[in-house]
């Protein structure tokens, strides 16, 4: 790695802007991820509070294809659509290859709840399921929080440590 040697003063400034800039990057996605799961859960009570469930078919869109380090993995997005009251909702998921398999079935269904007072909000039962305890969603929260907080950790370590680095003092020429 890349080491800059920078003066003891100069290095204990950019200890200081380091540590802000990583306090603030994590209490920033700290708080992204928090509304998310939240929004996640309002948005599984909402539909779930006066459900309707229907079984609709899924359809195979298209496969995504990415290497990393030599092994390739796939990505599979599925769609799927239903009508209520004569118009048509339309959804999509994505999931790994190792999950896709009852998928792809031929006349593969999944199970997909709408709100009876307002049919656009709709999402599939397993993933409402998944999001409608509030334990469930907080503990999720925060293992993924203290997680961030570890590599705004790791982050700070190697920008204080690693790349910007302070300079060693010069030896006294021999006399």
């Amino acid at each position: 790695m890349i080491s800059i040697p920078v003066s003891d003063t100069s290095h204990a400034r950019l200890t200081r802007v380091a540590r802000w800039l990583c306090i603030l990057g994590y209490v920033g996605l700290a708080i992204g991820f928090a509304w998310t799961a939240l929004s996640g859960h309002r948005q599984a009570q909402a539909i779930l509070k006066d459900p309707v469930s229907v079984q609709v078919p899924v359809q195979l869109d298209h496969i995504e294809e990415s290497r990393r380090k030599g092994r390739v993995s796939h990505t599979y997005q599925f769609r799927y659509q239903f009508v209520v009251d004569g118009v048509a909702r339309h959804g999509e998921f994505s999931t790994s290859e190792d999950n896709a398999t009852p998928y792809l079935e031929d006349g593969a269904q999944v199970e997909v709840a709408y709100a009876r007072a307002d049919p656009a909000r709709f999402e599939r039962m397993d993933r409402l399921q998944g999001q409608k305890d509030l334990g469930a969603v907080l503990g999720r929260l925060s293992v993924g929080v203290v997680l961030l907080g570890v590599l705004a950790f790791v982050v700070f370590l190697l920008l204080t440590r690693k790349l910007f680095v302070v300079r060693q003092p010069h030896a006294a020429s021999a006399a």
